[in-house]
């Protein structure tokens, strides 16, 4: 009898196919906080960082378009796909992280209930990042009515050092844990846009679907068998943030009181470009007009800011900008700065009669004055047109 179970043994083992095992691709969605320079910029190192040492694909959703880029050691070749199915069916197998950023017009409920497997915030590290890093959440957390994420909630602290990174890690922590009842765990930070990413391949395709649908065509696009080996997960290093019992500092948003104003409570004034949502400031300048200031938007354009006393020199500035925009990109780094349309010229005064003939023209005119309300002296800026 021994033997026969021997012999029966031997034969199972050269007749039994052993199942292959399903290996799962992850799939994380980005959100886009309060970021240093333009928040589209840092997400390739991010996304390389995260597919370091194999490959991953960044899918960035807009209105009418899908953009996708593959990352890392990989060889296919996307751009001559005719859809965003076709690219999946090629790129599928392969992938093993992917990376979502959701449209703008996504539904805070699909994301918190679809099938990934974290949500991560990328945020900056100062006060206004910090506190629209609480606002991001809690507006998921009041559109979607509950705080019973299925996907876990991720925090990554981009554009700063070590230190600074993990004070405004500790505030979004804390804060999101007391005040909303969220778990966040805390990545890495990434303090630089410097990268050894490498982006194999992308395309752009129309956008025929919403997030949850393209998270469902990922999900069966990357189905594939492997034969077993050890875990293909990779366990990223994590902050260690403990929950504090003591009370913490909220971050609470701003309460706008009456009298509604702009006014930016310092005796001395600052660069135009801190008067203007939105602008970042920039070091070039015009050899022989330093005094004319150049910023870039969120879309890269290039700004030009000047007194109204200068308003000619802006123009001169603008010219000089277009014939060294190559120049201007290079010397700003990792900005990426738009080179095909004219700089949006902006002109500052303290009398808004002595700019009146210069409405229905192409500058954008500001009324810059200082102001004391109830015994603090600021300065208010607002628009003339």
């Amino acid at each position: 009898m021994a033997a026969n179970s021997d012999y029966a043994h031997l034969a199972e083992l050269f007749t039994t196919v052993e199942e292959p095992s399903v290996v799962r691709a992850s799939v994380d969605l980005l959100l886009l906080g309060h970021l240093p320079v333009q928040g589209g910029l840092w997400l390739i190192p991010y996304a390389g960082r995260e597919t370091e040492g194999g490959v991953g694909a960044l899918i960035r959703m807009h209105e009418d378009t899908v953009d996708l880029a593959i990352v890392g050691n990989s060889n296919v070749d996307i751009s001559t796909c005719s859809s965003l199915e076709e690219a999946f069916e090629i790129v599928g197998p392969e992938v093993k992280n992917w990376m979502i950023q959701p449209p703008s017009d996504a539904d805070s409920t699909a994301l918190l209930h679809c099938d990934a497997d974290r949500i991560t915030l990328l945020s900056g590290a100062d006060q206004a990042a910090v506190v629209g890093a609480y606002r991001l959440l809690k507006g998921l957390v009041v559109a979607s009515g509950t705080t019973e994420a299925k996907p876990a909630m991720n925090l990554v602290i981009v554009g700063t050092e070590e230190r600074a990174a993990h004070d405004a890690a500790n505030r979004i922590v804390q804060t999101a844990h007391h005040q909303l009842g969220v778990q966040l765990s805390v990545s890495q930070p990434l303090p630089a846009m410097g990268s050894n990413s490498r982006v194999a391949s992308q395309g752009s395709f129309q956008r025929t679907s919403g997030v949850v649908d393209i998270l469902t065509r990922i999900r069966a696009a990357s189905q594939r068998e492997s034969e077993p080996q050890g875990s293909q997960e990779v366990q990223e290093a994590e902050y260690t943030i403990p929950i504090s019992t003591r009370p913490v500092v909220e971050i609470k948003e701003p309460v706008v009181e009456t009298p509604s104003m702009d006014m930016h409570d310092k005796s001395e004034k600052q660069p135009y470009t801190s008067y203007v949502d939105g602008l970042i400031a920039i070091k070039p300048r015009c050899p022989e007009h330093e005094e004319v200031e150049l910023a870039i938007d969120t879309n890269g354009n290039i700004h030009v800011l000047a007194d109204a006393e200068d308003f000619r020199d802006a123009a001169i500035v603008s010219g000089w900008v277009v014939r060294h925009r190559e120049l201007i990109a290079m010397a700003c780094g990792a900005m990426e700065i738009d080179t095909s349309d004219a700089p949006k010229q902006h002109v500052f005064t303290d009398d808004a009669l002595s700019v009146a003939d210069l409405h229905g023209t192409n500058l954008a005119l500001h009324l810059l004055t200082e102001v004391e309300v109830e015994g603090h002296t600021g300065w208010f800026c607002t628009p003339l047109n």
